[in-house]
């Protein structure tokens, strides 16, 4: 009861107010009213304050009638009437009341109880500020700030903040850093930001506590310092300042100023989230999205990010459309991923201005529209974003949805570049290389390639390996070009692995190992880079660094070949062509040889030429080969010149012209080609289609000798041995014949097998000769066969054997060899060896005779004159011996002499025959020269003369002929020609029955 009286006990001094307010004092009136209102000395009573408030008012008093404007604003004692709180404030106003002024144009500005008229805001500000009021003066720098009510003017701003933030309001305070913050109405001075933003958070003054935080975490007007940062952040979170709550959250996620802590970072975004603050419920998003202080929870991201694109927050609008373009939590929708992005976009969101127009570019989700990504790329791109730069630079370097321009590609790539973006770098420094939009200028492209390159840009690394591997525009240097290709290689740049293995194939800059050439292959071609399986396949093919595999050769050539790769194309034709991994099929080398060819790979163009040439998978013609080779010669293939000028050596598919072989040849002789050197060789050698000279000869088979060319090796060696085009030499002979042995060439067996038998360049050894002999006939060589034969019918190094002589006779007269055919009817002709066969001695002299043989045709003029295996026949006689005459042979002659002197088949006429002993003579024939003395001592055909008889006579008895000495016993016993010696005369006779005895026998 004691409480209750107290309650409703008024106070003496509410009393003795009463008393005066009834009176109609309008003070005792306002002051009845405060106590009504505040509850001192009576119980609170807004009605009841209002009802004295009314009566002062009325009265004219200012303080009440700023009252009840209070009252009725905010509906205490009375229905809440903003019309009627403006009246109230009005009648205060116009007494000067600065508090009545103030909230005058706070309620003009709001828009309360009439229109929203910033002007009539400001002038009620402005009357309230000039009479010192803090508030007023803080909201009039608000109206300047923002152009309300009077034109923008941050100068006036900050001079009314400062008057306000003088007497120490926070508002002010904090307004006036900001102003300092951003530089506006004042110069930028972060020191004094944060001395103003200090006052103001000591006031407890929340958004100055969250920019205090700000600057120290940014290190903006004072010293870096996270752990300060996270000390005003959280108090002004603890105020539900929802900036401070978001930041704070960002230094638990980041560990900055605290121990990293997503659960506490998740906490935070989720209290500024529940203020539906749109960035917290876009980090809240990112936090379930990688599961990081909550559970991985995509479809809580996914909602999330929702939140905050309702709420109009451009990232996660752009989010939501990044999610939908690469398909990680939701399906793949390229068209609502256009959608979000679109919407971001539209919000100034310069990531989704840049994933639109990469949408437009390749079509996805929307139709493709090169015009429509430029476009996109350049509202990007105006906004400084580089990676839109780079891509409307990409835009103009390719003429796609603008028009070509490299000197518009090579500005927005600078731009870019400026900012650091390796890609732009890199294409920048590719434009310098080439001298496409700028000045060609190597420096400038190198220095582009390694800033990108430093940045770790896999393209810019592996351009400038290229650089470095040919030596463009820096100097060569392998081991370089091998560091970079690597780098790029790490990061699986394909081009850098290809080219990485091809160093490591080749040793150069690198250890040679085909085994780190195969894993760098490998690894590129998984990738489906063309030159890298072709490269594979050479591997398998050749077994370097693998197992040789054919068909794994053909696997990888196939894949390559499918991508339109030449180099594969060509190399699977060669499988193809061969047989090798594939079964055998020049149909289908054609097939893959044209495809290469119509690429202009001069390798296959060379071999569809060869085709061609053979009639191999395709019908043969001449003309064709032509035309590939030529096609291919063009391009420096050598190969196809050598063989171009075969073809017009021989006259196939062209007219047969020996200069322009000799054109090609020496075209592809100055490449190093040892078949087109050698046949130069040929041609110098035999003055086909040049001027005949062997010392040019001897240049061009020693250029394709000293690559290994057996031909030429031998034919080098020939040279030497018959000192044509160089100081004749045995022994260098004997060095070049053994290199192209070596290589098994059979000519050069055979021509070693000569000095050895004959002892020329080499100690004579017939055994050797005979060794050289036996291993070029195995290999076919007829004249090999044909010597190897004549050592075995002589028993010159092996065991005489007729037999054997007349297998190797045989093999070589079946290839036409005349000297053996001729040697083999001799064999017959004796029966040794082989069965006598006078029939078979005249077919094998006759073979040889045909070739113009000289012994065989003589042989035959002997069979036909003694009948063994032919009738007798003079003619027959006379004909083959006149065929051997032209041939020089000097037996033939000799017996063409006697049918002459003697009249036997033939006309009798003694000068005739005297030409033919005289020839024979000539030659050393010892028949010849005593029938010539013969002719001297009985003057027929030749004047009589003696002494020329007994000359004649001396040569031939010299020479062994048994008769001459029997003549030349006549001349001594008669003294014709000589002084006449009777006992001489029996010792000369004497001696020619001796011979002839022996000879007999």
């Amino acid at each position: 009861m004691s409480n209750e009286k107290m309650e409703t006990k008024k106070s003496d001094k509410f009393l003795s107010t009463l008393e005066a307010a009834q009176k109609g004092d309008a003070d005792a009136q306002f002051a009845l009213g405060g106590m009504c209102e505040d509850g001192d000395g009576t119980e609170q009573n807004y009605v009841a304050a209002y009802k004295y408030y009314k009566l002062a008012a009325d009265q004219g008093n200012i303080n009440a009638q700023y009252k009840l404007g209070i009252m009725y604003y905010d509906g205490k004692g009375i229905e809440q009437n903003y019309i009627k709180s403006i009246e109230y404030f009005q009648l205060a106003a116009n007494q000067n009341d600065s508090d009545a002024q103030f909230n005058l144009g706070v309620m003009y500005g709001d828009g309360k109880g009439t229109e929203q008229n910033y002007v009539a805001a400001y002038k009620y500000y402005k009357l309230a500020a000039d009479q010192g009021n803090i508030d007023a003066q803080v909201n009039l720098g608000l109206l300047y700030a923002y152009g309300n009510g009077v034109e923008q003017n941050y100068e006036k701003a900050a001079e009314y903040y400062a008057a306000a933030a003088a007497k120490g309001d926070a508002i002010a305070q904090y307004n006036l850093g900001d102003l300092y913050y951003f530089g506006k109405g004042t110069e930028q001075n972060y020191t004094k930001s944060f001395e103003y933003f200090q006052l103001a958070a000591q006031q407890g003054n929340s958004d100055a506590q969250f920019s205090l935080g700000f600057m120290y975490e940014d290190g903006k007007g004072t010293e870096q310092n996270y752990a300060e940062a996270y000390k005003y952040y959280k108090l002004a979170a603890e105020q539900g300042n929802i900036d401070a709550q978001v930041n704070l959250g960002n230094l638990y996620c980041f560990g900055k100023g605290v121990e990293q802590n997503y659960t506490k970072s998740f906490e935070y975004y989720q209290l500024a989230a529940q203020q539906e603050d749109a960035t917290a419920q876009r980090y809240l998003g990112n936090l379930y999205y990688f599961g990081k202080g909550v559970e991985q929870n995509y479809t809580k991201s996914f909602e999330y990010y929702k939140l905050a694109a309702q709420q109009g927050d451009s990232e996660a609008l752009y989010t939501l459309g990044y999610i939908y373009d690469v398909g990680e939590v939701v399906a793949q929708d390229y068209a609502e991923a256009h959608k979000y992005f679109k919407q971001a976009a539209r919000l100034g969101n310069i990531s989704a201005l840049l994933s639109l127009g990469i949408l437009y570019e390749y079509g996805q989700g929307v139709e493709q529209n090169y015009e429509k990504a430029a476009e996109y790329y350049s509202a990007a791109a105006a906004q400084g974003y580089a990676a839109a730069q780079f891509n409307l630079g990409v835009c103009y370097a390719k003429g796609e949805g603008v028009y070509q321009s490299y000197e518009k590609a090579v500005e927005y790539y600078s731009a870019a570049a400026e900012q650091g973006y390796a890609a732009a770098q890199c294409n920048l420094g590719r434009l310098y290389e080439n001298g496409d939009g700028v000045e060609q200028n190597y420096e400038k492209a190198v220095e582009y390639y390694l800033a990108a390159a430093a940045q770790g840009d896999a393209a810019a690394q592996f351009n400038l390996g290229v650089c470095y591997e040919t030596g463009d525009s820096v100097e060569q240097n392998y081991e370089k070009a091998a560091e970079y290709y690597s780098a790029a290689a790490e990061q699986g740049h394909a081009n850098a692995q290809c080219n990485l293995g091809v160093l490591y194939e080749n040793g150069e800059g690198v250890d040679q190992s085909c085994e780190k050439a195969f894993e760098y292959y490998s690894a590129a071609a998984e990738q489906g880079h063309a030159a890298a399986q072709c490269n594979l396949g050479r591997l398998y093919e050749n077994g370097d660094g693998v197992e040789q595999n054919y068909e794994k050769a053909a696997e990888y050539y196939s894949t390559a070949a499918e991508q339109g790769y030449a180099n594969a194309q060509c190399n699977l034709g060669i499988l193809y062509e061969n047989g090798d991994g594939v079964e055998q099929n020049y149909e289908k080398a054609f097939e893959y040889y044209s495809a290469a060819a119509e690429q202009g790979h001069a390798n296959a163009q060379c071999n569809l030429g060869v085709l061609y040439e053979t009639g191999d998978g395709v019908d043969q013609s001449c003309e064709k080969a032509v035309e590939y080779y030529s096609a291919a010669a063009e391009q420096g293939d050598a190969v196809a010149q050598c063989n171009l000028g075969r073809l017009y050596e021989n006259g196939y598919g062209v007219e047969q012209n020996y200069e322009k072989a000799a054109e090609y040849y020496k075209l592809a002789a100055q490449q190093g080609d040892s078949n087109a050197q050698f046949n130069l060789g040929l041609y110098y050698e035999k003055g086909d289609g040049v001027d005949q000279s062997y010392e040019r000869a001897a240049e061009y088979y020693s250029a394709a000798a000293a690559q290994g060319h057996a031909a030429a090796q031998c034919n080098l060696g020939f040279l030497y041995h018959n000192g044509d085009g160089v100081e004749q030499n045995y022994e260098k002979a004997a060095e070049y014949y053994s290199a192209a042995v070596a290589q098994g060439y059979a000519v050069a067996k055979y021509n070693l097998g000569i000095l050895y038998e004959n002892g020329y360049g080499v100690e004579q050894n017939y055994e050797k000769a005979a060794e050289y002999y036996s291993a070029a006939a195995a290999q076919g060589n007829a004249n090999a066969q044909c010597n190897l034969g004549v050592l075995y019918e002589n028993g010159d190094g092996v065991e005489q054997n007729y037999e054997k002589a007349a297998e190797y006779y045989l093999a070589a007269a079946t290839q036409g060899h005349a000297i053996a055919q001729s040697n083999l009817g001799n064999l017959y002709c004796y029966g040794r060896g082989v069965e006598k066969n006078y029939n078979k001695s005249f077919k094998y002299h006759q073979l040889a005779a045909q070739q113009n043989y000289g012994e065989s045709q003589y042989q035959l003029g002997l069979m036909y004159c003694k009948g063994l295996g032919v009738k007798l026949s003079k003619i027959n006689t006379y004909k083959y011996y006149l065929q051997a005459s032209t041939q020089k042979h000097v037996n033939a002659e000799n017996e063409l002499g006697c049918m002459y002197a003697e009249g036997k088949g033939i006309k009798h006429n003694f000068k005739i025959a005297r030409d033919y002993f005289y020839s024979a003579a000539r030659k050393g024939h010892s028949g010849a020269l005593n029938k010539l003395g013969l002719m001297f001592l009985s003057g027929n055909g030749v004047r009589q003369n003696y002494m020329k008889a007994v000359y004649y006579f001396c040569l031939a008895a010299k020479r062994g002929e048994t008769e001459a000495w029997h003549n030349l016993g006549i001349m001594y016993a008669d003294g014709q020609g000589v002084k006449k010696n009777k006992r001489f005369a029996r010792q000369l006779i004497k001696r020619s029955a001796v011979y002839k005895k022996t000879g007999d026998t």
